[in-house]
C-alpha cells in the first residue's frame, strides 16, 4: 500500500515538476535577462553613442585641419597681394612731399591747382582738389593722378564750363597713411 500511495505521488509530481521546473526556467531566464543582457544592451547603446561623438569630433577636427591647410597654402598668395597694397600707402611724413608732387603736376599739365587738405577718418586724410583749365588739361591731369604709385579714392567728380574754353573741376580724395 505504500508503494501505491508512492506512485501516486510520482505520477502527481510530473505536473508538478513541469510546472515547477518551468517557472525556475522563467525565473532564470528573467534574472538573466534583466542582470545579464538589459545591462549589456545599455553598454551597447553608450558605446555606440561614444564612437557617434567620437567620429563627429574627429570630422569636425578633419574639417578644421583641411581648411587650416588651405588657409596656409593661400597665404603665400595673400602675401603677395598685399605687397602692392602696402607699396600704394604713402607714410604720414611723406604728405608734404604728395603735395609738392601734386602742385608740380598741376604745373605740368597747364592747369591751376587749389589744394586743401583735411583730417579724414583713421589712418586718412582728404585732399580737396579745385581744377582750372582746358577740358584736355583737366582730362590729362586726372590721368596722371590715376598712375601714380599710391591710392586717391575720389568718390565723385564735379565739372563746370567757366568760360570759352576752360573748365573748372571739383573734387574730393581720400588717401590712406601707414
Amino acid at each position: 500500500m505504500l508503494k501505491s500511495n508512492n506512485m501516486a505521488n510520482k505520477k502527481k509530481n510530473p505536473t508538478i515538476q513541469l510546472l515547477t521546473s518551468t517557472l525556475i526556467v522563467v525565473f532564470l531566464a528573467s534574472t538573466i535577462i534583466i542582470f545579464v543582457i538589459l545591462p549589456a544592451i545599455q553598454q551597447i547603446k553608450n558605446l555606440k553613442n561614444d564612437i557617434q561623438n567620437i567620429e563627429q569630433k574627429s570630422e569636425d577636427q578633419y574639417k578644421k585641419i583641411k581648411l587650416l591647410k588651405k588657409s596656409i597654402a593661400e597665404l603665400d598668395t595673400i602675401k603677395e597681394k598685399v605687397i602692392p597694397l602696402r607699396q600704394s600707402i604713402i607714410e604720414k611724413d611723406e604728405a608734404i612731399n604728395l603735395i609738392q608732387n601734386l602742385e608740380d603736376l598741376a604745373i605740368e599739365k597747364k592747369v591751376t591747382q587749389s589744394l586743401t587738405i583735411q583730417e579724414g577718418a583713421e589712418k586718412s586724410f582728404i585732399l580737396n582738389f579745385s581744377i582750372r583749365g582746358t577740358f584736355y588739361d583737366c582730362l590729362q591731369y586726372l590721368s596722371t593722378l590715376e598712375q601714380l604709385p599710391f591710392y586717391l579714392i575720389i568718390d565723385s567728380l564735379s565739372w563746370t564750363k567757366t568760360a570759352e574754353q576752360t573748365v573748372s573741376l571739383s573734387f574730393s580724395a581720400s588717401v590712406f597713411t601707414k
